[in-house]
């Protein structure tokens, strides 16, 4: 994908924290084991009547700040969720209006998860090359704590909350993006959410606790999310390898010639693996699974910002996603100096 540049990359998430030590559904020696295979510590959660829109509203506001953009000059809106505020309408709609973003501006959401940077970043940038428009945010982001039960130890821990914001603009001189997209729809049980749709097998049930869902004997509503880990494990580990060399290959570089690898925050084990495979070393794979886990969509943008320090200078990345659908994806391109912004914490409910 030629001619759109990436201008700067924001992230904010809640300021509660939810440590691993203090999961009241793990025996200390669980806790123990648990935070060393995926390595968190930490999460962050909603505050009530906090929403994926609230958290993507804050990261807007200060990529549009960063940048002095007019918001009369944004002529499209990609929202990212699995999270909407409602299913109807739109949660982008909604956010157009709150940004004071024009009637012109385009906006629609897209239902996806792990995978959304790479995914988003080709729609996005798809749209905005098509049209002819100069200027678009990308936000992406999940309260994926409002789909777990509290008490379903494979779930639960892993997930933390965030909201992100990419602004693109289109730009002849950019670096080409290239991108690997890729997708199963034959292992969607792996991580899924059984009920709730309006086509769902397994419609709601007045908020009761249903009877064990996923087969792993834990009992939840049917609009709670199910996670198969072991499936995911060997299904990252197979297959996401060959999606990011594949997305190198296709940049003319070679592995050594990127900067960093950024990975969807799985778990620490996942992406460990993953990294050994390609011959990245630790300290060119950053991290923020510690301090907010798995932050679903918004993993990649968290990740940037939770290391921003290390782009105050123009930066070459190669970033790959992974997960519910089963869905994956890898995407290489340049970062500017400074475009990268620290995460922001927020309480704030539009």
């Amino acid at each position: 994908m030629t001619g759109v540049a990436l201008r700067a990359v924001t992230a904010a998430t809640p300021t509660r924290v939810a440590r691993t030590a203090d999961y009241a559904y793990l025996e200390p020696e669980e806790r123990r084991r648990f935070q060393k295979a995926t390595g968190i510590v930490e999460r962050r959660i909603v505050a009530a009547g906090q929403c994926a829109s609230d958290l993507c509203l804050a990261a807007a506001k200060a990529a549009l700040a960063h940048l002095d953009w007019d918001s009369a000059s944004v002529g499209a809106l990609i929202l990212i969720t699995q999270t909407g505020d409602q299913p109807v309408p739109a949660t982008s709609i909604v956010l157009q209006d709150k940004l004071g973003l024009p009637s012109t501006c385009m906006a629609f959401d897209i239902n996806l998860g792990c995978s959304s940077y790479p995914y988003g970043l080709a729609v996005a940038g798809s749209v905005m090359r098509t049209l002819g428009i100069a200027r678009g945010l990308l936000l992406i982001g999940d309260v994926s704590s409002r789909v777990c039960a509290e008490h379903d130890k494979s779930a639960w821990p892993l997930f933390g909350d965030a909201g992100s914001a990419t602004a693109l603009e289109l730009d002849e001189n950019a670096p080409p993006i290239h991108l690997d997209l890729c997708s199963d729809g034959s292992g969607r049980e792996a991580i899924i959410i059984p009920g709730g749709g309006l086509a769902s097998r397994q419609p709601p049930v007045d908020g009761r606790i249903a009877d064990a869902t996923g087969g792993d004997g834990v009992p939840r509503r049917a609009d709670n999310l199910v996670l198969r880990g072991a499936d995911i494990f060997s299904f990252a580990i197979s297959r996401v390898p060959g999606s990011i060399q594949r997305a190198i290959a296709s940049s003319g570089r070679e592995a050594q010639d990127f900067d960093f690898l950024l990975l969807h925050q799985a778990n620490r084990m996942i992406n460990d693996t993953i990294a050994r495979k390609l011959g990245f070393a630790p300290d060119r794979v950053p991290t923020s699974i510690e301090h907010y886990g798995n932050t679903s969509s918004a993993s990649i943008p968290v990740t940037l910002c939770a290391n921003a320090a290390l782009f105050d200078v123009p930066r070459w990345v190669v970033a790959s996603g992974f997960g519910v659908g089963l869905s994956w994806g890898s995407a290489t391109f340049q970062l500017p100096a400074a475009a990268v912004l620290p995460c922001i914490d927020t309480d704030d409910v539009y």
